[in-house]
């Protein structure tokens, strides 16, 4: 896979985050933001030809130039017409509502990741290879508890990967790093379940991805980082998990590009 760089889709809602904070902020300003919150690879910080702009720059002021009316940045925000050169922004409306509707997600999905770590703690595992591959190839069902319409997760089939995973971060494994946590009352190392295909993402699939093969046993640190880390920190994780698992989810039917997973993850 090539080495990756970054791109318009994945620094609109941050930058839509900076505007909201930074009102009026003109685009060298959010350059220099963006710079400070988004890890660039080296290919990103080249210069371009006989430019002082870098590819990432460059990036920036696409978003916020010759395609700001094509964009889902132009839409929402706006900007103070009389100045022609390097105008200052403002959020609008719209982009109001983007933010905090995502923030409402964001703080959906970490209260039901925090009630499915509990519910992976207290339940007991699949002992029997059967029972889990009938609980991996079941039909996905919704919610029907308080109008909830995301999909059921059986969090024994998450219990069951940490302990066949040793309660051992499976990126710990890949890297050869140490990932120390905690022990917790049965003296076993804390780890946390997480699917690799966000359920979100069930409404996608025929198959069910609340299955083993979709979800990975890491340490709390690396699971955070890839719901809060920088752009970098998500996708150095994510790809050594996706090329870990990419295979076995292709022998069930379920495969998704590199790239379209990390949209999923709102980057």
């Amino acid at each position: 896979m090539k080495e990756y760089k970054i791109a318009e889709n994945d620094i609109v809602r941050v930058s839509l985050k900076i505007v909201n904070d930074n009102p009026g902020i003109n685009t060298t300003q959010l350059i220099k933001e963006l710079e400070e919150i988004v890890e660039l690879n080296e290919e990103d910080k080249k210069l371009l030809d006989n430019r002082k702009d870098s590819k990432f720059s460059q990036i920036v002021r696409n978003l916020t130039g010759s395609h700001f009316a094509t964009n889902d940045f132009g839409r929402c925000v706006e900007y103070d017409k009389k100045i022609k050169r390097n105008r200052k922004f403002y959020i609008n409306e719209i982009g109001k509502k983007v933010i905090q509707e995502y923030e409402i997600d964001k703080w959906n999905e970490e209260k039901e990741d925090n009630d499915f770590q509990r519910e992976i703690r207290q339940c007991s595992t699949y002992n029997d290879q059967k029972q889990l591959k009938e609980a991996d190839s079941r039909i996905p069902q919704k919610n029907s508890i308080n109008n909830n319409l995301r999909y059921r997760v059986d969090a024994k089939i998450s219990k069951t990967v940490l302990k066949t995973n040793n309660y051992i971060c499976e990126i710990e494994k890949l890297t050869g790093e140490s990932h120390k946590t905690f022990k917790t009352n049965g003296e076993i190392q804390y780890m946390e379940g997480h699917h690799l295909l966000p359920m979100k993402a069930q409404k996608d699939f025929k198959k069910n991805i609340d299955r083993s093969d979709n979800i990975c046993c890491l340490c709390p640190n690396c699971h955070k980082a890839i719901h809060y880390g920088t752009i970098k920190e998500k996708r150095d994780r994510l790809i050594l998990l996706y090329k870990n698992k990419i295979e076995r989810l292709k022998a069930n039917d379920i495969y998704i590009d590199f790239e379209d997973l990390i949209n999923i993850y709102y980057l």
